[in-house]
């Protein structure tokens, strides 16, 4: 089973930090970090992401509209505006792709096949492999034993639609804890 079982094994409830709670982390630097894990230090998407935590106020100013799809009409809650804003910019450069959760088995994998992350890692997707009775997870699930040292992974939004992106066995741990250390989950998109 070679590294699919690191993918399996993982807590599935990460965003129980073992910090004590007097511990504050700071939000920005940890959305930072998964931006540069996710898109394999992509210098645009670095870039929006920096200018996003650095200042979540202005961003969210700039992308009203972005958040008004969102249900967010202020700048008062600026951890959401950048996790948020970590989304917008990761879908915008073909890293992340948001489905809804009744996705078509033909929608899914086109859109999963043209995320930068499937060339990058190599992948291919033969489509005997899916049901097309199943749902976005059982595909995750299925991809992520075909790909030997990768996963579909997904970033949780609080939304019932997914979050999909592709990484590899070496950077899904690091994802997980980045984001369990500010409150906020990315785990395998099986387990979503």
């Amino acid at each position: 089973m070679g590294n699919f079982g690191s993918f399996h094994e993982q807590n599935p409830s990460p965003e129980v930090s073992s910090a004590p709670e007097t511990e504050c982390r700071p939000f920005g630097p940890n959305v930072l970090e998964i931006a540069k894990l996710i898109s394999s230090r992509d210098e645009a998407v670095l870039k929006n992401v920096t200018a996003c935590t650095e200042d979540p106020a202005n961003w969210f100013a700039a992308h009203q509209d972005r958040y008004a799809e969102r249900c967010i009409l202020s700048p008062d809650d600026p951890e959401a505006i950048q996790w948020l804003g970590l989304v917008d910019i990761l879908e915008e450069h073909g890293w992340v792709c948001e489905r809804d959760w009744q996705d078509e088995l033909e929608d899914f994998s086109y859109f999963v096949q043209n995320l930068h992350g499937f060339q990058k890692l190599g992948l291919s997707l033969d489509p005997d492999w899916l049901d097309e009775d199943e749902d976005i997870p059982a595909w995750c699930g299925v991809l992520t034993e075909k790909w030997e040292g990768a996963c579909v992974a997904a970033i949780d939004i609080d939304s019932d639609s997914y979050v999909l992106f592709l990484t590899s066995a070496a950077h899904f741990a690091d994802l997980q804890r980045l984001a369990g250390e500010i409150g906020h989950r990315i785990d395998a998109a099986e387990r979503m």
